[in-house]
């Protein structure tokens, strides 16, 4: 399959999931909110953020399988394809048999480490250990589906999250009807859908690398050694990732309570849908990127990242453009006019992520010239940076939530606007401002932004869901209008040609 072909059906798959997950996320916290209460709801994307701290153990040997395993396969070396899987595997099933105790005590045990309303600490023991079941599911299919990732299938890889999630909401949905509102019942529909999803991963293991056996014997120490020598550093990029993405709900569970936190998990809610549908879309990128590396074709990689750069930071823009405006009327209709209220939260929350986002694809360049190190060390040092600064501005400031939302907007733009461009510019021994100009177009949908949030409604009035979507639908007509006159006429070429044009396969 061309590189064409692989990139256009990759980002259709992509944009299928996120558009999936994208109605669900959108459906479900107003139907959850209802049933459980702000405060429960608030325990929910808790539950996901805090087990997924135990994601660092796992990281290094789940992120560095698909680069070793490609250049194994690419090279038609089966029997180090064995050998670089199997070692995978084994070293994951011994990490995982260790964290697996330490999960189930602190689940129920929680109680004892966050705010927890009174009456529910059975049901949040009962959500903490099935979410932490799911994740130890969702680590070994992430091996599994590094299969048919190394074979350019990001679709099919795509297909096990589609299953997951339909899974997931119709049991939600049975067992609520027909059983009993809960936060254990909604654990519960998360352990069966990883148990139905992981089971689908690994037919996909098997018919993409039959040669590939599950033989414990084949682990091999200087392989684990030399995924680590990569893996140490994904550890460090993830920690620092955590500080940054997943410690705002805890800061804000332990300094102003249940109901604060379930504020801003819907706020939340949102950035993450965004985050999602970018990192889907960069994603489409990643196994091209790493077969382009093994097969040296350098210049149409560097190509192909400076488009992906600045095509996404002016999506995520026009996205983001539209929810800032709109945001008034979308809070009233969407929870009710009690959340109206947290427009301004949800523009600070929002405004940083187009130019953060754009950065994603860099991220693929970095894993393929195995150049982890530096980026780790500034991504721990500055997540650590971001919990400091969100603790001080909740506690020592009259900003409280938005405190939150400031110093996760500051400290990531350092991060990926200005550090991560340059730094990956310099290891490919091209002019450093590369990739940093692609996203500076994207200000100018930020400027548009706030320019209508703040006058828009002095002349509309959106009162209902019709409404809300045709006003939608036009600004972001008019957004991506401004960010297509953004670029230049061969990007607009290499972008029709690429995504839009037709492509016939070899």
């Amino acid at each position: 399959m061309n590189t064409a072909v692989a990139l256009k059906k990759n980002l259709i798959s992509n944009v299928v999931l996120f558009v999936l997950n994208g109605i669900i996320s959108f459906w479900l916290p107003p139907f959850l909110v209802k049933s459980l209460g702000i405060g429960a709801y608030g325990l929910i994307p808790l539950s996901t953020s805090m087990v997924g701290y135990a994601a660092i153990v796992t990281v290094a040997i789940n992120s560095s399988l698909s680069r070793f395993l490609a250049l194994d396969i690419n090279n038609q070396n089966f029997e180090a394809a064995n050998k670089t899987w199997n070692t995978a595997f084994t070293s994951l099933a011994v990490l995982l048999s260790l964290l697996a105790p330490f999960l189930f005590i602190f689940a129920w045990n929680v109680s004892s480490f966050i705010s927890v309303p009174a009456g529910l600490e059975h049901d949040v023991s009962i959500l903490f250990t099935c979410v932490s079941v799911g994740f130890i599911m969702s680590a070994f299919t992430s091996v599994f589906n590094s299969s048919a990732y190394v074979a350019n299938r990001l679709d099919l890889v795509n297909r096990v999250s589609v299953i997951n999630t339909y899974m997931r909401v119709i049991l939600i949905f049975v067992i609520f009807l027909l059983i009993r509102v809960s936060l254990g019942g909604y654990g519960t529909s998360i352990l069966i859908a990883s148990v139905i999803s992981s089971s689908y991963s690994f037919y996909l293991f098997r018919k993409f690398t039959p040669d590939i056996k599950i033989n414990f014997k084949l682990f091999d120490r200087s392989v684990l050694s030399e995924m680590l020598s990569m893996g140490w550093w994904l550890i460090v990029i993830q920690l620092g990732s955590i500080l940054f993405l997943q410690i705002d709900l805890l800061v804000i569970n332990k300094t102003l309570g249940n109901v604060a936190a379930g504020q801003y998990g819907l706020i939340l809610q949102w950035s993450h849908i965004i985050r999602t549908l970018a990192i889907a879309l960069s994603g489409a990128l990643g196994p091209l990127i790493l077969n382009l590396y093994a097969k040296k074709e350098f210049d149409q990689m560097i190509r192909l990242t400076k488009l992906s750069n600045k095509a996404l930071s002016l999506f995520i823009g026009c996205i983001v453009g539209v929810l800032c405006i709109i945001s008034p009327a979308l809070f009233s209709i969407w929870m009710g006019k009690d959340f109206s209220n947290l427009k301004w939260l949800f523009m600070i929350a929002l405004l940083p992520l187009p130019i953060n986002l754009g950065v994603l694809p860099l991220f693929s360049l970095n894993r393929a010239y195995n150049k982890l190190r530096t980026p780790g060390i500034y991504t721990l040092f500055m997540g650590a940076c971001n919990l400091g600064l969100a603790i001080f501005l909740v506690k020592e400031t009259d900003l409280k939530l938005y405190g939150v939302a400031v110093a996760s907007g500051i400290v990531l733009t350092f991060k990926n606007f200005i550090f991560m461009p340059i730094y990956v510019a310099g290891n490919m021994g091209i002019k450093r401002t590369t990739f940093f100009r692609a996203s500076l177009s994207t200000l100018v949908l930020l400027a548009m932004s706030v320019f209508g949030a703040f006058y828009y409604f002095d002349y509309f009035t959106i009162s209902n869901w019709p409404q809300l979507i045709i006003h939608s639908g036009i600004l972001f007509c008019i957004f991506a209008g401004v960010s297509f006159l953004l670029l230049t006429q061969s990007e607009r070429k290499m972008i029709l040609s690429t995504i839009l044009k037709k492509t016939k396969k070899k």
